[in-house]
């Protein structure tokens, strides 16, 4: 997947990247970079969280992690959201992205 443009900051317990979410669509897929950030679907709704949850899952799932190192941790009710990914680099993130081999994670709304 093509991630040029993607802004991923570095913290003490790994790295955020901010994202663009538009829940209750058809697909769970990885659409693309747009203004810095991931821009993505999630089948799930946006209700209690569960579009939330929806993200972690499908980014942990792409990168290649456990569910438990990946959380929303800003913009619990928007569209524009910041996500953590403990214990990796930026340039770890980069290159876990550059090596998927598809962008939709296959979840479809029945």
């Amino acid at each position: 997947m093509n991630v040029s443009g993607l802004i991923l900051r570095t913290t003490r317990e790994g790295c955020t990247v901010g994202l663009r979410v538009k829940p209750g669509a058809k697909q769970d897929v990885v659409i693309g970079v747009y203004g810095g950030r991931l821009k993505m679907t999630v089948v799930a709704p946006p209700e209690k969280g569960k579009a939330n949850h929806a993200v972690a899952r499908v980014l942990a799932g792409l990168l290649n992690l456990a569910t438990s190192r990946v959380s929303v941790i800003a913009g619990f009710t928007s569209q524009d959201k910041t996500l953590l990914i403990e214990g990796c680099t930026p340039e770890d993130v980069l290159l876990r992205f550059e090596r998927m081999p598809r962008v939709s994670s296959g979840a479809q709304r029945n």
